[in-house]
């Protein structure tokens, strides 16, 4: 009787094949514990990355959408501003010393206010009866001091029928301040000297003014930074931006 007996080539071949194994299952389990953290870590950082970018995109939309709303909206308030102090027809509530000039009201000390209906009062020469001409109905004067300058301020606000007037009156002040044929008055009613900084604004129907001396009533000049920063702080930022801005509102 034959048995089925291997033969020399395959008892060779079964050991070989047994080595084999155990190499090929360090093999793939050495190649799986290596490269198993990778693709997650990638997919993190890439997932990551692209959020950041996502949002840049966002914020760079967001910025671009809320400026082009605040373009317009700003050029709509000006004009608004305009339409509701254009006249005292339409802006009919009278002034107050205190709306003027509050206490307390930042960048400046206010040490004396006063209202009055006699506008040339508040006027020297011939402004007087330009105010008078033009139908100025209120002044409203204030003495001011300022923290950074040792200066003597008087500023004021005049009440006009409406916008061209306000403009006709500014024209002539800077005609008659230029000649020295007539200008603004101090608090106490006197005139100033020859040189005195006398700065104005005109918006809707109303002029305002400030008019600058030293502490005893010495020339100021003109072209100094202190009252380049008086007339910014207060002819523009205070009875511009703040008195006839909330006025309008």
């Amino acid at each position: 009787m034959r048995h089925a007996t291997p033969t020399r080539s395959a008892h060779r071949a079964t050991p070989a094949l047994q080595l084999r194994l155990p190499f090929h299952g360090r093999r793939r389990a050495r190649r799986h514990l290596w490269r198993e953290p990778y693709p997650t870590a990638h997919l993190l950082t890439r997932g990551l990355a692209a959020l950041i970018v996502l949002g840049i995109f966002v914020m760079l939309g967001v910025l671009i959408v809320a400026e082009d709303r605040h373009t317009p909206a700003r050029t709509l308030a000006s004009a608004e501003v305009d339409a509701r102090i254009a006249a005292r027809t339409v802006d009919t509530a009278p002034l107050t010393a205190d709306e003027v000039f509050p206490t307390g009201a930042a960048g400046f000390r206010v040490t004396r206010a006063s209202l009055t209906a006699d506008c040339p009062a508040a006027a020297t020469g011939a402004l007087r009866q330009t105010l008078a001409r033009y139908g100025c109905s209120q002044a409203v004067q204030a003495a001011l001091t300022v923290p950074y300058a040792d200066y003597r301020i008087t500023a004021g606000m005049l009440n006009l029928p409406d916008a061209t007037s306000a403009t006709a009156v500014g024209d002539q002040v800077r005609s008659l301040v230029e000649t020295g044929d007539g200008g603004f008055a101090e608090m106490s009613g006197a005139a100033t000297g020859p040189g005195t900084p006398v700065l104005w604004r005109t918006r809707g129907h109303f002029v305002m003014y400030c008019l600058i001396t030293g502490p005893s009533g010495e020339l100021v000049p003109a072209g100094t930074p202190q009252v380049q920063q008086i007339t910014a702080d207060i002819l523009d930022t205070h009875l511009h931006d703040t008195v006839l801005v909330r006025r309008a509102g």
